[in-house]
């Protein structure tokens, strides 16, 4: 990237730009003997022209303009036709320097103050004497130039303070980063974007739990969350981005049912979330070039190989700020998890659809057709069920669970949200490629499986199965 220029040689480049395209238009007038009805016709079809004129939003130029462009250049030369400063610059002609003092300090005072808001508090300054009404687009344009916009000021005064919370699993981060193409499963060859979820302990820096997926959706998420609350035990926040995928109704209602509170940033505030960014930036430098030199196809070859420099790299490094590893300083609080049973969890994830009972008492959802009992007949009932069983549906009202409905005729066994989401055990026919001598992610593979085996009778909670068996 080449040095920025100094503004002095920026503001010589552009008059020298201009002055060039001023001696353009009257080059023809120059070098040719003329005559004087010769001249004007020669003007007048160079004013009838369009141009792209640097530095200007104007197409045309005046006949009185090129006049004068001709008699600066035969009185100066090529120096005449750059654009002369105005010795008065900075200093405002149709606004006394003292009311603009004025109206600098009383928006510094209040930077939400809009221009109008300004000009009615001048207006009344018994201090000021005011020989004319203030324009206020006058106003606003000399603010711009002295940097004293509403939105400049606002942006100057946002002071981000780096906070830490002072407990494991008080808050957990949560965000989605975009990972490697690998191809698609489902159309040889073709490739799909992988994208990580990933849910980061603000604490410790310590990963819950992170897995990549084709899809940005929403059983994506839960299932994530899930296995993270498996894992590392209940968060008492979540702090979240505005995404669609964040704002669902179901994954707020699976969070209310915890007792997990969902806190969401500011939009276009991404600094908010820097645990998460910067664990994110880590990512991309130390796993994602490893990832394309390892030649990975699959997913399921991608999360093994995520989780494996996880678990062995990510988390065993002290981090720079805290002076302790994630891992170590999660383990240091451990005394403050709570654990979710897997039937609340179970529950708390079901999703839920309102319907209203036929007089025959059957109910439809996605096609399929229930039975409930005569007693909800003509009543709008609660359904909870898994998007991945469609056979086994919870009736609820008012807060209680009546038991289950019976299945009628069922032609489809997922809801269509998640029908069409690529199964975790899809793989593509990976054509046989040459590998690097040393593949790194393979090595680290290997090490975690056999960690994994080492630990006997533990459940690998990151292999646990997105849908049901």
């Amino acid at each position: 990237m080449s040095p920025k220029k100094p503004p002095m040689q920026e503001e010589h480049e552009r008059n020298t730009e201009i002055a060039l395209f001023r001696y353009g238009l009257i080059a023809a007038l120059l070098f040719a003997s003329l005559l004087t009805g010769q001249v004007e016709r020669l003007l007048r079809q160079i004013a009838s022209q369009r141009y792209v004129i640097p530095y200007s939003k104007r197409t045309r130029v005046g006949i009185s303009t090129l006049r004068r462009y001709l008699k600066q250049y035969q009185q100066g030369g090529f120096d005449a036709l750059r654009p002369q400063e105005r010795s008065d610059k900075g200093v405002p002609r149709a606004l006394a320097a003292e009311v603009l003092e004025k109206a600098i300090a009383l928006r510094l005072q209040q930077p939400a103050r809009t221009t109008p808001m300004l000009v009615e508090l001048l207006k009344r300054d018994p201090a000021l004497k005011l020989s004319q009404p203030l324009n206020p687009h006058t106003l606003t344009t000399h603010l711009r130039q002295k940097g004293k916009t509403r939105r400049l000021l606002a942006q100057s005064a946002r002071a981000f303070h780096r906070f830490e919370r002072d407990a494991v699993n008080e808050l957990w981060q949560g965000d989605t980063m975009v990972g490697p193409w690998l191809p698609d499963p489902n159309q040889p060859g073709k490739k799909k974007r992988a994208h990580l979820f990933c849910f980061l302990d603000d604490h410790s820096r310590l990963i819950a739990h992170g897995e990549f997926f084709f899809e940005e959706a929403l059983p994506r998420l839960e299932r994530v969350l899930k296995v993270g609350i498996l894992k590392r035990g209940l968060p008492k926040a979540l702090y979240l981005d505005n995404g669609q995928v964040y704002q669902a109704t179901q994954f707020a209602a699976a969070c209310a049912s915890l007792g997990v509170e969902c806190k969401h940033t500011a939009p276009y505030s991404p600094e908010s979330k820097g645990k998460i960014e910067r664990f994110f930036s880590s990512c991309r430098i130390m796993l994602l070039p490893e990832v394309e030199t390892s030649g990975i196809t699959t997913l399921a070859e991608l999360n093994e190989s995520f989780w494996a420099w996880l678990e062995l790299i990510y988390h065993r490094k002290v981090h720079s700020e805290t002076g302790q590893s994630p891992l170590d300083r999660y383990q240091a609080g451990i005394a403050n998890v709570r654990q979710a049973d897997g039937e609340t969890l179970r529950k708390a994830f079901l999703w839920r659809e309102k319907r209203k009972v036929r007089k025959d008492g059957r109910i439809e959802l996605q096609g399929n057709t229930y039975r409930v009992d005569p007693q909800f007949v003509s009543r709008q009932i609660e359904l909870r069920f898994d998007p991945f069983d469609l056979s086994l549906l919870e009736v609820w009202l008012d807060g209680i669970c009546f038991g289950t409905a019976n299945v009628v005729q069922q032609g489809r066994e997922k809801h269509i949200a998640v029908e069409r989401l690529t199964p975790p055990g899809a793989q593509p026919a990976a054509p046989a490629q040459a590998r690097s001598s040393l593949d790194y992610l393979a090595l680290l593979r290997a090490e975690y499986q056999q960690q994994q085996r080492q630990q006997a009778g533990s459940l690998r909670f990151a292999q646990l199965p997105l849908e049901k068996p």
